[in-house]
């Protein structure tokens, strides 16, 4: 292990202590695998426990701009898992990621600068991104116009991820794929083919992004 790799591993540590991240890994399986223990007018609330450890870790460890961006996106990203746990929301909801989605890419711009050497992976979001839209959006009927500009969002922000001029840049970036995933696993159970477990998979791969993301900031 590099020097590197151990102040790393270090800083983690000191950001995200073994008891919170037993607490997160804790509320996150409860609400992916034991969802009929939980009573259905508030599992929302359990849903966004998760998210509600990272902003408090976000708001503990960061300061000045980072802050407030970080925090406005896991808030929005609270308000966006509130509304698609409710009954006939999904827009709204589609609406609330899609600005985190934005804050984000904003965020990871401000951190960033041009390199050549991430060019590779600017080529794979665009192209994970082109052929998801091409299998999602001809099936979204009245949705296409809407997934089509939250697909661009969240292209923008993974492969804003991938510029970040930071030693740890690729636990934020993968955060970022990660992200793209757990929402494609969305539109293709809604709008392609329903597939068995599809909860538990987009739940785990968002848990993950979201993680990723916020741990990956602050342990810079």
């Amino acid at each position: 292990m590099t020097d590197l790799s151990r102040a790393a591993e270090k800083r983690f540590i000191a950001v995200a202590p073994p008891l919170w991240l037993l607490a997160f890994a804790g509320f996150s399986l409860l609400y992916i695998t034991l969802p009929d223990f939980i009573p259905s007018d508030w599992r929302w609330l359990f849903k966004i426990i998760p998210i509600a450890l990272l902003l408090q870790l976000a708001l503990t460890n960061t300061s000045g701009k980072v802050r407030a961006l970080l925090g406005l996106g896991l808030v929005l990203s609270a308000i966006g898992d509130v509304l698609l746990a409710l009954e006939g929301l999904f827009v709204q909801g589609l609406a609330a990621f899609l600005l985190a989605q934005v804050i984000y890419a904003v965020l990871f711009l401000s951190q960033s600068r041009w390199q050549p050497r991430r060019l590779p992976w600017a080529a794979l979001i665009v192209a994970y991104a082109l052929v998801c839209t091409l299998l999602i959006v001809p099936e979204a009927d009245g949705m296409r116009a809407p997934v089509t500009a939250y697909m661009i969002a969240i292209s923008m922000m993974a492969i804003a991820a991938g510029f970040r001029d930071e030693s740890q840049f690729l636990w934020v970036a993968m955060g970022a794929l990660i992200f793209m995933v757990s929402d494609t696993l969305i539109a293709v159970n809604l709008f392609v083919l329903p597939f068995e477990y599809s909860g538990i998979a987009v739940m785990v791969t968002y848990y993950t992004a979201q993680l990723l993301i916020c741990v990956g900031i602050v342990s810079k």
